[in-house]
């Protein structure tokens, strides 16, 4: 039904875009959390309250004119805290998470008023590069473990925009559809899942 979903939005704004296309670069700030199931970690670590900020910058293509499909590309970095209990027991430590991905959005958006916009749509996830922080603390307790953070992840995004002075303004809410961390560390089991906000700022160039 999703895929049904996706081709039909697609060839509808196709259809209405009268070979309309933008092509722009954008950037902004990232805040996101960790959500944590612990499973056989749950001595180990848990979940922290605190989140982080990181960025992100890209560019955007834009087809159509009111209904309108935008694929993108950003370099984005996101993460989290968790806290580690240390292997002797004691007051928990938190230890900051950072991944640094090429995110490739592709939103179907409604243009409303001429400057207000709403949009949605799947991101996929792919991992250049991760803190080695929480892999060392993955090592302590499991052994072996080659990496902390999946290669690739899905997620989504859903938000707002309006455009101001030339510039594009959009506030998105950015989740996680599959997990980002391994689910297997030498049998144990742990997923985290990313969840936060994302402002940027863009400006059309074609």
């Amino acid at each position: 039904m999703k895929k049904l979903f996706f081709v039909l939005a697609t060839l509808l704004v196709i259809q209405n875009s009268q070979a309309q296309f933008q092509l722009g670069i954008k950037g902004g700030v990232n805040v996101s959390k960790i959500y944590t199931n612990e499973g056989s970690f749950k001595n180990n670590f848990n979940e922290s309250l605190d989140t982080k900020t990181g960025y992100s910058f890209g560019v955007f293509t834009r087809f159509g004119k009111k209904l309108y499909l935008q694929p993108e590309v950003m370099f984005a970095t996101k993460g989290g805290k968790i806290d580690v209990v240390p292997l002797g027991g004691g007051s928990p430590v938190s230890v900051n998470i950072k991944t640094s991905n090429i995110d490739i959005p592709v939103l179907i958006g409604y243009k409303l008023f001429n400057r207000l916009r709403i949009n949605a749509g799947p991101v996929a996830s792919i991992k250049i590069n991760e803190d080695g922080k929480f892999l060392d603390e993955l090592r302590a307790v499991t052994a072996n473990p080659n990496e902390a953070f999946e290669k690739s992840t899905f997620g989504y995004q859903a938000g707002v925009g309006i455009k101001l002075l030339g510039f594009d303004i959009d506030l998105r809410k950015d989740g996680s559809l599959s997990d980002v961390s391994s689910k297997q560390f030498d049998g144990n089991q742990f997923s985290q899942r990313l969840s936060g906000w994302q402002l940027t700022i863009g400006r059309k160039i074609i």
